[in-house]
């Protein structure tokens, strides 16, 4: 009997024990399955498979994208001839480098080193100061009559009419010292009557109206104007026609002028007069006056150094450079030259920790073949703590500004790069900074000299689009955050 209730009573009480372990459940740690929710969730499906580079840390997809990239960069590069160079890199690594220490001819593209020089040598906020000047004497009666008006030439480059400024391309920028307004200030400063003559002085700079170093062929060019320390539209002549010839379906070139002085002075004098100004004697330049014997009427300032070099990179201006290369020369060893300039270019790259090694330079402007410069220099300018910001914000947008307005429409450059780019014949180049899709910014630099003159232009437009194509899809390696995974869909 009493194993009878034994086989009984043992059944019920460890169901007894089951039953109070299910009652305190959550002291075990245990939650009720909602099955609605989990047939919800069933019907969703992630986005990103769960074997994908996106579920991968950074310091794995930043290698795979740069070893990609590097794959695809070193196909482009055998595309180029021997004597070229190619360097890419972010502000925070070097992500390929061909031949970055090989002297080549960078062409217009040189403009990039002048331009950084001068920042460096000058400041961003430097302003040239054109002075006019006049003799004051009094009539019989003693009213003030002037003698002369003397215009003492500050080396401003950027002293442009409306009539020179009309022949510009649309896309050009317009930035400028306006001789025009010159003259209405000078009319404003009661100057209605010239007993003598407008006199133009140019001692600033030596009176070199090319570059030494040039070839015969290229002194003797129209290619650009004459140099002086007082200069008017750029150095050219024209302006008393209105440079007619210049206009229409056929324009002539520009022909610089024989005495730029000279010429400013007589052009100077024909604004004066438009504008109801009596002049007794004709235009000359003087260069043997005192200023201190003379009374100072104006200073006319120019925009600033940021701003000029701003013109000379969009424009690819080779008059501008020319004439920062004295004015570097003229700030460092007080001689306004070619010369001096090209001996401080090499001291205020070292000064600034820049590689200066393998440069030989010519001229300021890169028209000169014999200019050696490296890929190292140009990347290495494009990085610069104290003037890497300003040039960068110099350079010319592609696909709207100045010489690359019309370039590379269509590829993934136009609106998000900056460039000075060039090519002429036998040599190409760009230098500047490109926008990723993903927002990162590379930095560019790329030369090449072709022995074959045939091929060098489809050579060098295909090795730049094709380029514009390899860096836009290069992701540059994500954070954890931004691979994902991505959210679910519904």
């Amino acid at each position: 009997m009493l194993q009878l209730l034994k086989r009984i009573t043992l059944p019920l009480l460890i169901l007894a024990v089951l039953i109070a372990l299910l009652n305190f459940k959550d002291r075990f740690g245990y939650e009720e399955i909602n099955v609605s929710e989990a047939q919800v969730t069933e019907t969703k499906r992630l986005v990103t498979p769960v074997f994908s580079l996106r579920r991968a840390p950074d310091l794995l997809t930043s290698p795979l994208a740069t070893q990609q990239l590097q794959e695809n960069l070193s196909q482009l590069v055998n595309l180029l001839p021997v004597s070229s160079c190619f360097k890419l890199s972010t502000d925070d690594e070097e992500l390929f480098s061909f031949q970055g220490k090989l002297p080549l001819n960078p062409g217009g593209t040189q403009k990039i080193i002048t331009a950084y020089t001068a920042l460096a040598q000058l400041g961003p906020n430097y302003q040239y100061e054109t002075v006019i000047s006049a003799d004051r004497e009094t009539d019989e009666d003693g009213n003030l009559l002037s003698s002369d008006l003397y215009v003492f030439g500050s080396g401003d480059p950027l002293i442009r009419t409306d009539a020179y400024m009309e022949l510009l391309p649309e896309s050009f920028s317009r930035i400028r010292t306006s001789a025009d307004e010159v003259a209405d200030l000078t009319v404003g400063m009661n100057v209605l009557f010239i007993q003598g003559a407008v006199s133009v002085n140019e001692s600033r700079y030596d009176e070199e109206r090319t570059v030494v170093g040039w070839s015969q062929e290229l002194k003797e060019s129209s290619t650009i104007g004459s140099l002086s320390a007082s200069l008017l539209d750029g150095g050219f002549d024209g302006l008393k026609q209105n440079y007619s010839q210049q206009r229409g379906e056929n324009p002539s070139p520009l022909t610089p002028s024989i005495n730029p002085a000279k010429t400013f002075a007589a052009n100077f004098d024909d604004l004066l007069e438009a504008r109801g100004v009596i002049i007794l004697r004709g235009a000359k330049e003087i260069n043997n006056v005192d200023r201190n014997t003379l009374v100072e009427l104006l200073t006319i300032k120019s925009p600033t150094l940021d701003q000029i070099v701003k013109q000379m990179l969009t424009n690819d201006d080779d008059v501008t450079a020319e004439m920062i290369l004295k004015e570097i020369g003229f700030s460092r060893t007080g001689q306004g030259s070619t010369g001096s300039g090209l001996v401080s270019l090499p001291e205020i790259l070292a000064a600034n920790n820049l590689p200066n090694t393998e440069l030989l330079l010519i001229d300021g402007s890169g028209l000169s073949r014999d200019n050696q410069v490296t890929c190292n220099l140009f990347q290495g300018i494009l990085h610069d703590d104290k003037y890497g910001t300003t040039l960068n914000a110099a350079l010319p947008l592609v696909g709207e500004e100045g010489i690359v307005s019309n370039g590379f429409i269509g590829t993934p450059f136009e609106m998000n790069l900056v460039a000075h780019s060039y090519f002429e014949a036998d040599r190409g180049a760009m230098v500047g900074s490109y926008t990723t899709p993903e927002g990162l910014e590379l930095k560019i630099t790329y030369i090449a000299n072709f022995d074959d003159t045939e091929s060098a232009q489809s050579i060098h437009e295909d090795f730049l689009n094709g380029l514009a194509s390899v860096l836009s899809e290069f992701t540059g390696g994500k954070t954890l955050e931004e691979m994902g995974p991505k959210p679910v869909i519904e």
